[in-house]
């Protein structure tokens, strides 16, 4: 693995070139262009907001900045998989007539959801400061919680981006797996109203960890009353399933690689 993390250094501007492709594409003829970025969460944000806050009444102070604080890491999650799941078969004449390391590929995909996701925290640290949220307070544990999570997106991406390859139906399943995980993490809703028996489930979902780490950087500092970063344990396992997913992702991945240009 040493030897192809150096290749793939070697093959660096490929990658922030097919990057920049990725992000020109998405915005391509958008006349607000990289503001869809925003514009998107915060659509979504306020839908949810009317839903839980007036509709369903859930009862939850500031319900807004509730959700986009975990809902901002679990869309660059779900963007790079939905994406990256097509990215060898998009590119297949790249794959047909040029040697370099497939991963690239959908590592580009990663790379450029990544860039919006940091815009768009961006974004939410002006809301935070508008609004009176001492986010600050723990900002130094952000880099390490995002860090962890990149581990997570790019094995999930590389492992969907190659069995779709040969199984194209997975590409039209991704949106399923992608929904259902998405309610099987606190988004939406806080831990607490899970009933304690069905807890644990949620709780070996690596994203409930990553979104309550987020949480409580950004939302929890104002409403301590459900303050509370994860413990040492509930961490370990994250980590530990997140680095299973990732090296399972790698190892299909580079497995299923010499076939990709006989398949596509």
């Amino acid at each position: 693995m040493i030897a192809n993390i150096r290749k793939l250094f070697s093959y660096r501007e490929l990658i922030v070139s097919l990057t920049k492709k990725e992000l020109k594409v998405k915005y391509r003829g958008s006349v607000l262009g990289f503001l869809w970025s925003l514009l998107n969460p915060i659509l979504t944000m306020l839908v949810y907001s009317f839903v839980f806050s007036i509709v369903l009444r859930a009862g939850i102070k500031e319900f807004a900045i509730f959700l986009i604080c975990a809902l901002l890491p679990f869309n660059f999650l779900s963007n790079s998989v939905n994406y990256g799941a097509g990215s060898i078969i998009a590119n297949s004449n790249l794959v047909n007539k040029i040697y370099f390391p497939r991963e690239i590929i959908p590592l580009s995909i990663v790379f450029a959801n990544f860039f919006n996701f940091l815009f768009e925290l961006v974004a939410l640290f002006i809301v935070l400061t508008v609004l009176g949220y001492k986010f600050y307070l723990f900002l130094y544990v952000l880099p390490v919680a995002i860090f962890i999570q990149f581990f997570l997106v790019v094995g999930m991406t590389l492992l969907v981006s190659a069995i779709n390859v040969y199984f194209r139906d997975l590409q039209h399943l991704i949106t399923i797996i992608m929904m259902v995980w998405f309610f099987g993490t606190p988004i939406i809703y806080p831990l607490e109203m899970v009933p304690e028996r069905f807890q644990f489930i949620i709780k070996i979902n690596p994203m409930t960890i990553y979104t309550a780490y987020y949480r409580n950087i950004f939302y929890y500092v104002k409403y301590p009353e459900g303050a509370g970063f994860p413990g040492i344990p509930e961490t370990l396992i994250a980590l530990g399933i997140t680095l299973l997913v990732f090296f399972v992702g790698y190892f299909v991945f580079k497995k299923l690689e010499p076939r990709f240009a006989e398949e596509i």
